[in-house]
């Protein structure tokens, strides 16, 4: 039901098939001897000029992993070399702590200047007054792949920058796999039914060392893969686009899995989902088989050092046509409302969107670049890890179907209600049909719905 092509993920291909395979406009020529001269000389003046400028110092929070706190030390290191009157101030937290603590940030009316933002927490933030409008302050968007500005909007606004574009996948380890003897399956023709037979067959073969797949049944992410197979969405402009009908097959899936020895046991499992990828049972060589958004194959890569195969997820008909993907926003970059320095705030993150040697050093960590130049310089650069994203990105083009909305204020607390409910099933606690209806319910008083 969920076909048609949106704007980003049609743009977005353009700039893969064209940008990043280097066949778009300008991508080899070198730079004549008086090109080069003047860069040399504006890169000059630019320092000359930023060392005589009042200093400045700016927060920028983010939440990550060890990889990407690396990567983004090393552009905030570079971003110094011309503007070394500004101090970049950090704060980093993992995902599950993040929103908790940016929260307590705001309400406190000390927001940082430059804040990385998700879809889910977009319109609360924006409807607080928290956020600033980009436009407003004259954010350069005019080499940004087609939609991906317009993602950033509540109410029309532009109140969040496209850092990255990713992809929900299923990520193999490979060398569990080969303990367990059992090839990699072909994603294009798999069902669930025949994942969860892989499941048990690969967790068997452990013997305990390993589990066959990660339990999925509270990753707000792989769930919406379940309802976007079955023609729900997960929100809409009004709203939540599922019923507890439609949920509760996913979790019944999950317990059964579960039972049948395919996933690990229940507090392992609900420990597993709100640990750092790089603690988690993919980036441990604990599990043949995990869910991660497609710009974190590197940090899982890295985490492991071992081989991370991209997969599409399993489908009801074995068609990987009807597996109804979509292209995402991997995260934002938002100005804090109340930061002093707005021009030095939009300067900053222009350099990280926009700039071709920033853009180098993360690759796509943070997701496939924003920016169609970027896209196209940084491609003979990219490592094996980044290469592989990308192929993939491409490789499902003609099997997207359009992101949905973005979730109305409360909505963020999806994913954390969503495993109160999930946790309670795993533990025996409550039955799937029960847990679904919390599950909603909580979900619309969130919401504000009725």
């Amino acid at each position: 039901m969920i076909r048609s092509h949106s704007k980003l993920a049609t743009a977005l291909m353009g700039g893969l098939a064209a940008g990043l395979l280097l066949t778009a406009c300008g991508g080899s020529a070198e730079p004549s001897s008086t090109t080069a001269a003047s860069s040399a000389a504006s890169t000059a003046a630019e320092v000359a000029t930023s060392a005589a400028a009042e200093p400045i110092t700016l927060r920028f929070i983010w939440w990550g992993n060890d990889t990407r706190n690396a990567l983004t030390q090393q552009v905030i290191d570079l971003y110094k070399t011309t503007h070394p009157n500004i101090t970049i101030e950090t704060e980093t937290a993992d995902f599950a702590t993040y929103w908790q603590k940016l929260s307590t940030q705001v309400a406190g009316g000390d927001a940082p200047d430059i804040i990385q933002m998700d879809e889910k927490y977009l319109a609360e933030y924006a409807s607080q007054g928290a956020l600033l409008d980009l436009e407003s302050i004259g954010l350069d968007t005019s080499d940004w792949a087609e939609g991906t500005v317009d993602a950033g909007r509540f109410d029309g606004t532009l109140y969040a920058a496209t850092f990255g574009v990713n992809a929900p996948v299923f990520l193999a380890n490979t060398s569990v796999f080969e303990k367990a003897g059992v090839e990699i399956p072909d994603d294009t023709t798999w069902t669930w039914e025949s994942f969860a037979e892989m499941a048990k067959q690969i967790q068997a073969a452990g013997g305990g060392e390993y589990y066959g797949v990660e339990n999925l049944i509270g990753v707000d992410g792989a769930s919406k893969i379940w309802l976007r197979q079955q023609g729900a969405q997960q929100f809409t402009s009004d709203g939540i686009g599922f019923t507890a009908a439609d949920i509760q097959p996913w979790f019944e899936y999950w317990k059964q899995l579960m039972d049948e020895g395919g996933t690990a046991p229940a507090t392992a499992t609900i420990e597993n989902q709100t640990t750092a990828v790089d603690q988690a049972f993919l980036g441990t060589n604990r599990v043949a088989i995990g869910f991660q958004w497609s710009n974190q194959v590197n940090a899982v890569q890295n985490a492991s050092g071992q081989d991370i195969l991209i997969l599409r997820p399993p489908t009801q008909t074995g068609n990987a046509a009807d597996g109804h993907l979509w292209y995402k926003s991997s995260m934002y970059l938002s100005a804090g409302a109340k930061t002093k320095y707005p021009e030095a705030v939009k300067e900053f993150i222009e350099f990280l969107i926009n700039d071709p040697d920033c853009g180098a050093i993360l690759g796509t960590e943070r997701g496939v670049p924003t920016n169609l130049k970027v896209r196209e310089a940084v491609a003979p650069q990219l490592d094996a890890a980044n290469t592989k994203v990308i192929e993939f990105m491409d490789s499902i083009a003609d099997e997207l179907g359009t992101g949905g909305s973005v979730p109305l204020p409360g909505g963020g607390q999806s994913e954390t209600i969503q495993r109160r409910a999930t946790d309670a099933v795993l533990l025996g606690d409550l039955d799937p049909a029960t847990a679904a209806e919390q599950f909603v319910t909580e979900l619309k008083a969130e919401m504000g719905l009725s």
